[in-house]
């Protein structure tokens, strides 16, 4: 290991610089179009600009005939057009408004769709790209809320109506891959999931793909959420702070070296301790349901905080080194009091941190190289105390805890301005506990108990070739799992087809597999959006989940009108059911099985200069099958949402901005048991309709370039609708006999009620 340690080291320390002749051609512009221009310089230099359509579309240049190097021709266009050129590497140059960061290399492919749904999210090939600090106001977000802010892609849904409950084409949210900067996260949440955990306000771009994915993206089946916040290091020092009714937040961007050594730190802290809003007690009302917690105050309390820091030391144009860390927090304290049970106290702590190291190296113009090393650890630990006189108690506690390292590197080629190739390896390692523990003044017993480990060698390679109107994207994954002494390959592929200027057709194939799970536990605690454990594949009991997807799509598009069109079948195999008693009365064993996902996602999007408009569908088929149960015949998963509607309007005046949306989907279904708690029919019935109305608001009060500031309000389900959104049956266990013979109780959960919020922010 030493040996390797010393290698990085020096590689880190030693970076490589190449030089290149320097160039010079004829150019001769009159009144010419900027994006004509760019277009050939591109041709002459053999470069690439990567720009949104908007803030060059109305920019024209001229210049003398003579003869310019790449850069006198630049310096030209950004003092004609007060537009900034950034070089993101030696081929590739980014055009942004001088006041706004410059694209990345994320959006160096085409941008098919600007303003998806809303300004600042843009639609590049099989990627949305969303940048949080540049969101408009969506409907019923407050603060561009990076879940909430993808649960308006179609397609894209919580069924249990929190913001890191993501289910995308019939994948639940452990499923899908959310990585900050590189560190992997398991519980991206605040307040049970209602929130999430990263912080908006942070510059960060994010990048969710439903298909078609990347190979070096492996680990989970589903989707992949990947946030990158920004390399960019700042001229001079900025602050933005800002407050709602939850919490209060505060980012700071530094410059310790001028264009070399940058400092980020961000920082964001509940009140909920204290100050118990109108926002906070409606969330607490839908959270804590049919459990006793109720009436928080500065003795029974949930708090939540997180915390980022990311150091960016760039010595040259070449080079690029990053180091962040994260920590996200959630704890919870509440004790009641009675004479029949005594003191009942329960604690629960969720932890989230992880650190990463990012080294990215240009070699020349051809050639790039990334490295990775991360870390990331999870902690859930919650305690049930009961006291019932000075000398008896009872207690319970559940724990869990995963960590995750590794490290990956890739080098990038160049073979020309058509042809990419990518090669990469990475190792990395999981380490996953649970217990839970049950005591008393006689007896203490381990429920269940468990300790995994796993270390996964990985290598992978990836092709885009561009020919004319046609681009292709293939590769391929190799995954080998020392631990289980298994292996899976994943072929990708992606193809696109530019049929007219305006319409683009798409498909897509992708394998993926996935070691690491949630199951619900099987022992009941009152926490029942918590009611999950990660556990790791044993190729026993939990096996190697592998997915596989087919897609078909196309996209219409015109200077006001956008068309998404993508039908999709999804084949998933390893996958397990725990049936807690209530599926079989004497069955307590884990069933295996497979399903299917087919559907169909739809975006219709008229644009106007002030406002804009879009209603998304989703049809969802979503089907399981485990052996020994429902004699072996698929029924419905319980998440399965067969049709969802949304239509959302958003409209600008001056400083002003308002967005309203309506959200409509079908009932989840639900089993129904006889009399001695068997299953009469497997998810063959259905709740009934949800349905909502959001609005959100925002103005600026002040937007000069010395400080801005904006203030805003979002109001969730506008007219108070509470749907019912879920029925589920909990095991009691009340007495001794009760652990023999199974009991259970049907509990009923509704959507969340009028929910207001507002925010102040300010930045200078």
């Amino acid at each position: 290991m030493k040996p390797i340690v010393t290698l990085l080291i020096f590689l880190l320390l030693t970076p490589i610089s190449w030089s290149q002749k320097v160039q010079q051609h004829y150019f001769d512009f009159t009144s010419t179009k900027l994006s004509q221009a760019l277009s050939t310089i591109e041709t002459q230099f053999d470069v690439k600009y990567s720009y949104v359509d908007s803030i060059v579309a109305p920019k024209v240049i001229s210049v003398v005939h003579k003869k310019y190097t790449l850069t006198e021709i630049n310096a030209e266009i950004e003092s004609q057009t007060s537009l900034k050129i950034t070089p993101i590497d030696a081929r590739y140059y980014s055009v942004s408004q001088s006041d706004e960061e410059p694209i990345g290399e994320e959006q160096l492919q085409e941008i098919l769709v600007e303003g998806f749904l809303s300004k600042g999210i843009n639609k590049s090939n099989q990627k949305v790209i969303l940048s949080p600090q540049k969101i408009e106001a969506l409907p019923g977000v407050t603060d561009a809320d990076v879940l909430l802010s993808l649960q308006q892609l179609p397609g894209v849904k919580s069924p249990n109506e929190t913001a890191s409950g993501l289910y995308v084409r019939g994948g639940t949210s452990d499923q899908n891959l959310i990585l900050w900067d590189g560190i992997r996260m398991y519980h991206p949440g605040h307040l049970f999931g209602m929130i999430s955990g990263f912080n908006p306000n942070v510059s960060q771009t994010v990048h969710y793909q439903n298909k078609g994915t990347h190979p070096k993206f492996g680990e989970r089946i589903s989707s992949v959420i990947e946030i990158q916040s920004t390399d960019k290091i700042e001229d001079t020092l900025k602050v933005d702070a800002g407050i709602n009714a939850l919490n209060a937040d505060v980012y700071i961007k530094a410059p310790l070296l001028k264009k070399t050594l940058g400092l980020q730190l961000s920082g964001r802290k509940s009140f909920t301790e204290w100050l118990q809003t109108a926002t906070f007690n409606s969330l607490a009302e839908k959270v804590f349901q049919n459990t006793n917690f109720k009436n928080f105050d500065d003795r029974n309390k949930f708090q939540f905080e997180d915390y980022s820091a990311k150091l960016n030391y760039k010595p040259n144009e070449k080079t690029d080194l990053s180091f962040t860390s994260i920590w996200i927090d959630n704890n919870l304290n509440f004790t009641t009091e009675t004479e029949t049970d005594g003191i009942h106290n329960q604690k629960m702590m969720i932890e989230n941190q992880g650190f990463s190291l990012n080294w990215n190296q240009q070699y020349g113009s051809k050639w790039n190289q990334k490295t990775l090393l991360y870390y990331s650890a999870y902690t859930f630990d919650y305690k049930k105390n009961k006291n019932k006189t000075a000398d008896t108690f009872e207690l319970f506690q559940k724990l869990n805890r995963v960590t995750d390292s590794g490290v990956e590197s890739s080098f990038d080629y160049k073979v020309n301005s058509k042809l990419n190739v990518e090669l990469g390896y990475q190792l990395s390692g999981n380490a996953v506990s649970h217990s839970f523990t049950s005591e008393s003044q006689d007896l203490s017993i381990i429920l269940d108990q468990k300790q995994l480990y796993s270390i996964t060698h990985s290598g992978y390679s990836f092709l885009k070739y561009k020919l004319e109107t046609w681009n292709f994207q293939a590769g391929a994954r190799y995954n080998y799992f020392s631990s289980l002494k298994s292996n899976s390959f994943e072929p990708r592929l992606f193809i696109q087809k530019n049929i007219t200027n305006a319409l683009i057709f798409q498909t897509s194939y992708e394998r993926k597999s996935q070691i690491m799970s949630q199951v619900r536990e099987s022992v009941v605690n009152d926490l029942s959006l918590e009611n999950y454990l990660w556990i790791l594949s044993d190729n026993e009991n939990y096996p190697i989940q592998k997915a596989n997807q087919y897609t078909l799509g196309l996209i219409y598009k015109t200077q006001s009108w956008v068309f998404d069109v993508d039908a999709y079948y999804k084949m998933t195999k390893g996958i397990t059911s725990l049936t807690f008693g209530f599926l079989n009365q004497f069955d307590s064993t884990m069933h295996q099985g497979k399903g299917f996902t087919k559907g169909l996602d739809v975006l219709i999007q008229k644009n106007a200069p002030t406002w804009r408009t879009w209603m998304t569908y989703t049809f969802q088929d979503s089907q399981n099958r485990f052996e020994d149960l429902n004699d072996n015949h698929y029924f419905a998963i319980n998440a399965d949402i067969k049709h969802a509607f949304n239509i959302s309007f958003y409209k600008k005046w001056n400083h002003y901005s308002l967005s309203t949306g309506w959200f409509w989907h079908t009932g989840k279904p639900y089993s129904l048991l006889d009399a001695t708690n068997q299953v009469e029919s497997f998810n063959t019935e259905r709740l009934p309709a949800y349905h909502r109305l959001d609005i959100s608001g925002m103005y600026h009060f002040h937007e000069q370039k010395a400080w801005s500031g904006k203030v805003g309000f979002s109001i969730y389900n506008a007219y108070n609708q509470r749907s019912l959104i879920s029925k589920e049956y909990e095991r009691q266990y009340a007495t001794i006999g009760s652990t023999i013979r199974a009991t259970y109780k049907v509990q009923d959960y509704y959507s969340l009620g009028i929910t207001p919020n507002v925010f102040v922010r300010v930045a200078f």
